[in-house]
């Protein structure tokens, strides 16, 4: 472990250490380049890997790490570098003052349920900003959200993130047990919802002063995560209580989405209950069994009286395995593809090569809903011109993964942009993976198409006309 003043990449000196935990351990450092102080992540690498392992883990924490550094939100600590040092991953990211969750609960115990509520909101935007990317954050948690002076939240230590739909951690598993999704400790596929339930755990505590699955030994918690319901928090009142119990269903099917979780929370930070009506009502705590009973129908809750903003053409984003058609799929891909949807928003046309894969079309699509003063058209600008900027800030080399510039493609929606990437193999120089990814807005609703091929030689020009041909087609669906 370096000690005090060790000069990291030639550039940021390390000066003291902030904190140490599961995933690694931060420093605060200056980056002698830009005079500035910043944040220094050394991330953990398992104990017992073989070189071969050793050298896997670190380039997919720098992979992903890398990722997480294009996420732009307010609550979303930045991400500035990734370094590799004989063999140690370090993350570089924006120094940020103030205290985390957990020590405010520690000092104050139980906080007022609209102030949790408001802390909530900041939460779900980091992680919604996350999940549009496709990554899951897995450690969300009262010590990794930092609290300002003035209330306002932050979600921190991204260290971990992976991508959506990936089974238990190969190298360990990572996060909290208290805070881990049931699913995740089962190492089940996971999901936002995942990351969801970890938020409504974390937000429990804070208005409870308690976890909801607090007990002695790591071990029994994770069998309570399993086996047992928490009590009703009855410092949060009926509505931000109801809402906390549906978001730690075990079942994921059965929790809150994100825009319903976004309505409550809004309600309650605002001061304002729910009206009970026709199929509109709370889950009380006599009710909560029924949180399970609703399985694969989901959770429901109505949505905050607010404004009228612009709604946008599309209710909901569709079905993405219906804005292609298998014929059109198969005449892109030159073959004769497997159609599968992966998870909700995403479906992907697959041709496989020697039983392995080998080209893939990937098809996402969500839908922007209003958010304070702007209507659901004007956030999808919004978060449209952020992946602009954030996608072409990425482009150059870093290790074995090369960004190309972002350009406009024109006729598409109402805006397009393409972006063309390639990964070397970790054991050659000479081919790789290569990606041509096109970004789309039309009204409310942001589309993605991902050109996907692999064994590609090194030195082969980027492939981006089927991404381009299959986002017209999209496009032309998406307006009749």
């Amino acid at each position: 472990m370096p000690g005090d003043l060790y000069l990291l990449a030639g550039r940021y000196r390390l000066i003291e250490r902030l904190g140490q935990g599961g995933a690694g351990t931060v420093w605060r450092a200056i980056d002698e380049v830009l005079d500035r102080q910043v944040a220094v992540k050394q991330v953990r690498v398992p104990d017992g890997l073989s070189p071969h392992e050793r050298a896997e883990f670190a380039g997919r924490a720098i992979h992903e790490a890398r990722s997480a550094g294009r996420l732009r939100d307010p609550a979303i600590v930045l991400i500035h570098d990734v370094v590799l040092e004989n063999g140690q991953p370090w993350i570089i990211m924006d120094i940020v003052t103030g205290r985390s969750l957990d020590k405010v609960i520690k000092e104050q115990g139980p906080l007022p349920p609209a102030f949790v509520a408001a802390v909530g909101l900041r939460v779900l935007s980091a992680l919604e900003v996350a999940h549009a990317h496709g990554i899951l954050h897995q450690d969300v948690k009262p010590a990794n959200i930092l609290l300002d002076a003035d209330g306002s939240a932050m979600l921190t230590d991204f260290g971990i993130a992976a991508p959506m739909g990936g089974r238990g951690d190969r190298f360990g598993s990572a996060g909290s047990p208290g805070y881990m999704a049931p699913e995740r400790l089962n190492e089940q596929p996971s999901g936002p919802s995942s990351d969801l339930w970890s938020l409504g755990a974390s937000l429990y505590t804070a208005v409870q002063g308690r976890a909801p699955f607090e007990r002695a030994l790591p071990a029994a918690v994770a069998a309570a995560v399993l086996l047992h319901e928490p009590p009703f928090p009855e410092n949060a009142g009926r509505d931000l209580g109801g809402l906390l119990m549906a978001m730690l269903a075990k079942d994921p099917a059965a929790r809150p989405t994100a825009l319903q979780a976004r309505a409550a929370l809004t309600a309650v930070a605002g001061g304002r209950r729910h009206r009970s009506g026709p199929r509109r009502r709370w889950l009380l705590p006599a009710a909560l069994a029924a949180v399970v009973a609703l399985g694969a129908g989901g959770w429901y809750a109505v949505s905050a009286a607010g404004g009228q903003q612009e709604t946008g053409k599309f209710a909901a984003a569709p079905d993405p395995c219906t804005l292609l058609t298998d014929a059109q799929a198969a005449k892109i891909m030159k073959g004769t593809p497997e159609r599968s949807l992966n998870r909700p928003g995403e479906c992907q046309w697959l041709i496989r090569r020697d039983e392995r894969p080998g080209r893939r079309l990937v098809v996402r699509a969500w839908t922007e809903k209003p958010d304070g003063d702007l209507g659901g058209p004007q956030v999808a600008m919004r978060r449209f011109t952020s992946e602009k900027t954030s996608r072409d800030a990425a482009k150059g080399t870093v290790l074995r993964q090369s960004h190309g510039g972002v350009s406009d493609v024109a006729g598409i929606g109402e805006a397009a942009i393409l972006q063309n990437s390639f990964k070397l193999y970790l054991n050659t120089s000479e081919s790789g993976s290569s990606d041509s990814t096109l970004l789309f807005r039309t009204s409310n609703l942001l589309g993605e198409v991902i050109w996907h091929r692999e064994d590609v030689p090194a030195e082969t020009p980027a492939d981006k006309r089927p991404a381009i041909d299959a986002a017209r087609l999209i496009s032309a669906e998406l307006s009749k």
